[in-house]
C-alpha cells in the first residue's frame, strides 16, 4: 500500500522557442542534480520523469508543434531527452501551450502515483491576447488550455506553472492565464525572473509533492483502510477532517512549501523551501488525491 503511494511521476512541459534559452540551459546543466535530490528522499519509492517540448503551429513555426518523451525511470534516458531540448524560433507571440498540456495529459501516469506537471514558459496560449496572435480563435488543433487544466485536475494531476519574466508579463493575459492553469489544477504559479533559480524551484516543488504522500499515508493509517477503501466525502464530516489533521500534527507531520520572493530594492529575487504546519485544506486535498488513485 505505502510503496504504491511512494511512486512519483513528474512531467516537464517546456516552451522551446528562442527566448527560453536561459531557462532550458539551466535545466540541462542541473537535471541529474534535480533527479538525485528527489530520489534520495525517503518517501520516494520510485521516480519517473517525462518531457513535453513545445513551440508553435505552422506557418509561425515549421520545426515542430510538440515533442513527447514518455515517463521513464531510466536516468540516462531522461538526461538524453532533456539535453535534446533547444531554444529556437517561435513566430508570433503566443505559443502552443494548450498543445503541450494536452500531450502531458496523455502521458502514461501510474494509477497510484503522485502526478504533477511543471509548465515553464514565457508566452500565453493562442486565443487569449487582444492583438499579436495569428491564431486569435485559439489552438488550430482545437485544444483548450483551461479544459486541459480541468482534465488534469479530474485525473489527479497537479500543474505548477512557472511564468518566465519579464517576457510573460508583457502580454495582456499572460500572467492571468498561467495563474488560472495552476489554480484549476490545484497547483501554484511562480513568476520567475532569474533563470538560475529554476532548478531550486523545480526541486522544491517535487519535495512538496512528496510531503503530500506522507499526509496520504497518515490518513490511511488513521482510518485503518486500504487505498481502495477510502470513504466518500459524505462519510468524512468536518469534525473528522479536523481530527485527522490534529492526529497528523501530533505525530510531527509537517509539509515543505516553496516560497518565491520577487526582487526589491533591498533584496534580490529568491526561492526558499520552508517547513510548515499542515492544515485541513492539506488533508482534504490528500483525500481527493487518494480517491483519484483508487479509481485507476
Amino acid at each position: 500500500m505505502t510503496e504504491r503511494l511512494g511512486q512519483l511521476d513528474m512531467v516537464f512541459v517546456v516552451d522551446n522557442t528562442g527566448s527560453m534559452g536561459p531557462y532550458i540551459q539551466n535545466v540541462k546543466l542541473k537535471i541529474l542534480e534535480i533527479i538525485r535530490t528527489i530520489k534520495k528522499e525517503e518517501l520516494c519509492e520510485s521516480l519517473r520523469v517525462g518531457l513535453v517540448s513545445y513551440r508553435d503551429h505552422p506557418p509561425e513555426e515549421n520545426t515542430f508543434v510538440t515533442q513527447k518523451y514518455e515517463l521513464n525511470p531510466d536516468t540516462d534516458r531522461i538526461e538524453k531527452n532533456i539535453m535534446e531540448m533547444a531554444a529556437s524560433g517561435g513566430g508570433d507571440g503566443p505559443e502552443a501551450v494548450a498543445d503541450g498540456l494536452e500531450i502531458a495529459n496523455r502521458m502514461e501516469f501510474l494509477g497510484a502515483s503522485a502526478k504533477f506537471v511543471i509548465l515553464v514558459g514565457d508566452a500565453p496560449p493562442h486565443g487569449v491576447e487582444p492583438s499579436g496572435d495569428n491564431f486569435p480563435q485559439g489552438c488550430p488543433d482545437g485544444h483548450d488550455w483551461e479544459a486541459e487544466a480541468k482534465k488534469a485536475f479530474d485525473r489527479g494531476i497537479v500543474i505548477h506553472t512557472v511564468g518566465c519574466l519579464p517576457t510573460l508579463g508583457n502580454y495582456t493575459k499572460g500572467i492571468e492565464v498561467y495563474e488560472r492553469i495552476a489554480e484549476v489544477s490545484q497547483g501554484k504559479f511562480f513568476p520567475l525572473e532569474k533563470a538560475e533559480l529554476l532548478v531550486k524551484l523545480i526541486t522544491g516543488i517535487a519535495l512538496e509533492e512528496l510531503d503530500k504522500i506522507a499526509i496520504q499515508q497518515s490518513i490511511l493509517a488513521e482510518l485503518g483502510v486500504s487505498l481502495e477503501d477510502i470513504p466518500e466525502d459524505e462519510e468524512l464530516t468536518d469534525e473528522k477532517i479536523v481530527e485527522l489533521t490534529a492526529k497528523a500534527r501530533a505525530k510531527g507531520l509537517s509539509k515543505r512549501a516553496v516560497h518565491h520572493a520577487a526582487p526589491t530594492a533591498a533584496s534580490p529575487e529568491s526561492v526558499e523551501v520552508a517547513e510548515e504546519e499542515i492544515d485541513e485544506g492539506d488533508v482534504r486535498e490528500a483525500l481527493r488525491q487518494l480517491r483519484r488513485k483508487a479509481d485507476r
